[in-house]
């Protein structure tokens, strides 16, 4: 495997600068050193994964891009020079757009109006023009292939596509970076082939993608460069495909983790058994078994998985 290739100085692997950067970025809350000297460049058309341990300096990355925190030094780069960004709108408005975990989205109101948040297309006399807003939010949505109604209230729509609601505010003000923040924690496995799908046609559109996930196997199925963080400082930056999952977990964690294998074990007699469960609104008949010495586990979609009794 070939050296890593660390994104220092906002500088890209071509030797210019990168559209958008972190360069020698520091920050401390109280007595805790979020982030300390990170540097970190994201490039159009790249779809880059950062993974960390919990407490590496994820979150405040992502807090540091959406205009949220200002940094105690360092800067943020556009096009190699230093800005200042002053709030999420700010942000925003010079291209970098964030997709929360959990998406910020007006329920009340439709979804066209989400979409062109705060930059609504208006009229001669300065009203709000609103064929033009649902037009305009429809074709968005076509140019993704995804079928969802501009004029629909936002309230009872599925975590997915809120999400991918938040996905067309970025490219209705044609952001140059878009910032996923563990976007697949709350969604079933087609809704995470759905929302991949998604964020490869932005990559097409030569949008930087950063995408933030404690999922290993997501970083690899989509990323085309992984950053790893530990204890707020930059470990490694390196393509996905020069990387497997134990080098990322050995940068995370610092030193060589043995995975623990399976290993059989003695199946008892029935401990739990469940037969013809029901929960008027919840679930109904649900039967299972659990024996002593294995592990039952209950998967499915979200709010499909029944309670125990």
């Amino acid at each position: 495997m070939s050296g890593p290739v660390k994104a220092a100085g906002g500088v890209a692997a071509s030797g210019g600068p990168a559209p958008v950067a972190l360069e020698n970025v520091s920050k401390r809350f109280g007595a805790t050193q979020a982030l300390l000297d990170v540097s970190l460049a994201l490039l159009p058309g790249e779809i880059h994964g950062l993974v960390g341990e919990n407490g590496a300096g994820k979150s405040t990355i992502v807090k540091v891009l959406a205009g949220i925190h200002q940094p105690d030094s360092g800067s943020v780069l556009l096009d190699g020079k230093p800005v200042l960004l002053h709030g999420p709108a700010h942000a925003r408005a010079l291209g970098l757009a964030t997709v929360h975990q959990e998406p910020r989205l007006f329920p009340d109101l439709t979804v066209a109006e989400n979409v062109f948040m705060g930059h609504v297309p208006t009229g001669s006399l300065g009203s709000i023009n609103w064929p033009e807003m649902r037009k305009s939010a429809n074709a968005i949505f076509e140019s993704l292939n995804v079928r969802l109604d501009a004029a629909a209230v936002v309230r009872g729509l599925s975590m997915a596509d809120q999400q991918l609601i938040e996905i067309a505010k970025a490219l209705s003000v044609d952001a140059r970076v878009l910032v996923l923040d563990e976007p697949t924690a709350s969604l079933s496995a087609h809704e995470v082939d759905r929302l991949f799908a998604i964020v490869r046609q932005t990559r097409e559109r030569g949008v930087a993608v950063l995408f933030v996930s404690h999922r290993l196997e997501e970083v690899f199925a989509l990323c085309d460069r992984a950053t790893v963080l530990r204890d707020g400082r930059h470990v490694i930056t390196a393509p996905t495909s020069e990387l497997t999952a134990p080098d990322l977990v050995r940068h995370m964690v610092g030193r060589e983790v043995s995975l623990f294998p399976r290993s059989a074990a003695k199946i008892g007699e029935v401990l739990l058994d469940v037969r013809g469960l029901s929960l008027l609104g919840s679930f109904r008949d649900v039967s299972f078994s659990v024996r002593s010495g294995e592990i039952v586990g209950l998967a499915g979609g979200m709010a499909s998985v029944p309670p125990l009794p």
